[in-house]
């Protein structure tokens, strides 16, 4: 059961979202036409500001609501935004904020982690954006995107979060066609607004389906807590369907649920297009969109309305069979791609399947622990990645690296701890415990044929994931070097220590982290029963979310689970070492003879087309 909120004033919540989104006004302004942009180091300092400030506003109101007894959600009101009506029945719409369990987590997320990443790109860009003007809008979308991602998180009413979430989208789209003087950019960009203009209508909908379905409330509110009890009375209401769809009625929260499920697919194809170019924008901006802005507002959607989810079989369903099919695909092209960018892309659409996999089955905690682990770990590979390509002077093509390790010594133990996390059936990680949960979300679920094929997909793209991240790690760091011409071997060393501090950081919590997320069953075997309530994230959690029991599995379950998810990680690293270093020689001849094969057949089927249109014009 979900708990009532007794809501507590607090001023600071403003000072979360505020700054960025300042900074990005003021870095806006300073590019009009006839003005000087700032100098680098002004705009790079101004833009850490506003991130560090809105980091530290997000800890101040963490370790009050954490600390204070007499509320579970603090609100801050910054006055009334629109209302219509007068009297009792009037419908007053303020501009407040809402910090309670599940947006501070996110919001100490979103903000700590893009400093980290922001901080990087101050101090790596100068390859990628070598003009001062274009730096400093950079700077400037990046704020942005961060600030309205934050308003999103903790807006306390519909419209609010509907603005906030518009905006995210806004800001992936500019972000993706950052060069828009490039006609493919370009039209990536434009691709990326236009899939992210179909989550804003949809998202348009459920708010206006919520308000249909609420008109009778006295007095009318546009509070989540509000909406959030009005519709836990509607299970029994049904929705028409217009003609063209056939005619009858879906449950009303069902209909709501699919259409939240739009929204958050809308903004996560972002990053399905975004994964189509190996080089969509300076690699940080691709870098806030996979782990906290785009990929992170896909996530809190889905949790912060378990409570519909929870209630719309239908919908859950349907995600659950969505974010399947998303992540196993996904995990497929990442295998297939040589760019490094690129197959992060593609990685981080594949985890956001198995986010959305975890929600459809009611394992909202164990969503929202992946969506933060995703988060330390995937930051980590993205700053790693992006410091190989500096050193590279912009190659992308792993066929074009290679021992790049014995060069690279600090930068090649960030890459393997981000990969030991991504990868996710090895232990110590926050990966291995996010990705178990996940796994045994995916066994326990109800019996049918859907949900029979959910677990083995997602063992199968656990498989995948270790494949394709422990291949880009040995293209990258191992083997003999095929560097570019234009790259000097001398010339390739760590970046500077600024950078690596920030690796460092990144990887202690993709270790540390799985404290927060620490799964009852792993207590019990390692302390013998000492430990209670040791997944302190489920239990904070259990106010806001809609989440069914941590672990529904008895032990002998729990232990073929983790079986099971070892062994597809040791499978497919396996498979990386038998074909990218052992190479045994039958191994490789089968795979010559195959492409052989493979090369007469496509000649035999010319050949046979060539024929067949020459009959034809002869009896023409």
């Amino acid at each position: 059961m979900l708990n009532e909120f007794a809501g507590g004033d607090w001023t600071g919540l403003g000072m979360i979202p505020l700054p960025p989104l300042a900074v990005a006004l003021l870095l806006g302004l300073l590019r009009v036409p006839g003005r000087r942009p700032l100098p680098r180091r002004a705009a790079s300092i101004l833009a850490l500001a506003g991130l560090a400030a809105s980091f530290i506003a997000s800890v101040l109101s963490f370790s009050e609501l954490l600390f204070n007894d007499e509320t579970s959600a603090l609100v801050g009101r910054v006055s009334n935004w629109l209302g219509a009506g007068v009297g009792g029945t009037a419908l007053i719409g303020d501009l407040a904020f809402r910090f309670d369990a599940l947006s501070s987590v996110v919001c100490l997320v979103v903000s700590g982690v893009g400093l980290l990443l922001v901080f990087y790109a101050t101090r790596s860009l100068a390859l990628e954006i070598p003009e001062a003007r274009d730096y400093q809008r950079f700077l400037g979308l990046a704020s942005f995107q961060i600030g309205v991602c934050l308003v999103f998180v903790l807006a306390d009413n519909l419209l609010l979060m509907l603005a906030g979430f518009a905006g995210t989208g806004v800001g992936a789209y500019l972000l993706a066609g950052f060069w828009h003087g490039d006609r493919v950019q370009s039209r990536l960009g434009s691709w990326v607004l236009g899939v992210g203009r179909v989550g804003d209508v949809a998202l348009l909908v459920a708010v206006l389906l919520i308000f249909r379905a609420l008109d009778g409330a006295s007095p009318p509110s546009l509070a989540l807590e509000d909406v959030r009890s009005a519709l836990l009375g509607l299970a029994g209401l049904a929705a028409p369907l217009p003609a063209w769809m056939g005619g009858g009625e879906l449950a009303f929260l069902d209909a709501l649920g699919l259409c939240l499920l739009v929204a958050a697919l809308g903004m996560g194809a972002q990053l399905a297009f975004v994964a189509t170019s190996p080089a969509a924008g300076p690699l940080p901006g691709l870098a806030l969109m996979q782990t906290v802005t785009a990929i992170m507002a896909v996530g809190y959607l889905v949790v912060r309305f378990s409570f519909i989810f929870s209630a719309a079989p239908l919908a859950t369903g349907i995600m659950t069979g969505v974010g399947a099919c998303s992540a196993l695909v996904a995990a497929i092209l990442a295998c297939r791609s040589p760019w490094i960018g690129q197959v992060l892309a593609w990685s981080s659409l594949s985890q956001l399947g198995l986010v959305l996999v975890a929600a459809g089955l009611g394992a909202q905690t164990a969503a929202l622990f992946h969506l933060v682990g995703h988060a330390f770990f995937k930051g980590l590979l993205l700053i790693a990645a992006g410091v190989v390509i500096v050193a590279l002077r912009g190659e992308q093509d792993m066929r074009r690296m290679g021992s790049l390790g014995s060069r690279m010594g600090l930068t090649r133990a960030g890459f393997w701890i981000g990969g030991f996390s991504l990868a996710g059936g090895l232990p110590l990680t926050v990966g291995f415990f996010s990705m178990q949960q996940i796994a045994v979300a995916a066994h326990a679920a109800d019996p049918g044929l859907g949900n029979a094929l959910v677990y083995p997909a997602v063992l199968l793209t656990l498989a995948l994931t270790t494949f394709y991240i422990f291949r880009l790690i040995v293209l990258v760091l191992q083997g003999d070097p095929r560097l570019p011409p234009q790259v000097h071997w001398d010339e390739v060393e760590d970046p500077e220590p600024p950078i690596l501090w920030s690796m460092g950081i990144l990887a202690a919590l993709s270790i540390l982290g799985a404290l927060i997320g620490f799964p009852q069953f792993w207590a019990d075997f390692l302390f013998e029963g000492d430990i209670e309530q040791a997944n302190s994230l489920h239990y904070f959690l259990s106010g806001v979310v809609a989440s069914r029991s941590e672990m529904p599995l008895d032990n002998s379950q729990a232990w073929s689970v983790t079986g099971w998810t070892v062994l597809m990680t040791c499978f497919g690293g396996g498979a990386v070492l038998l074909f990218y270093s052992v190479q045994p020689g039958w191994l490789m001849g089968a795979i010559a003879r195959l492409g052989r094969g493979r090369a007469r057949a496509e000649r035999a089927m010319a050949a046979l087309g060539a024929s067949m249109s020459s009959a034809a014009e002869r009896l023409d």
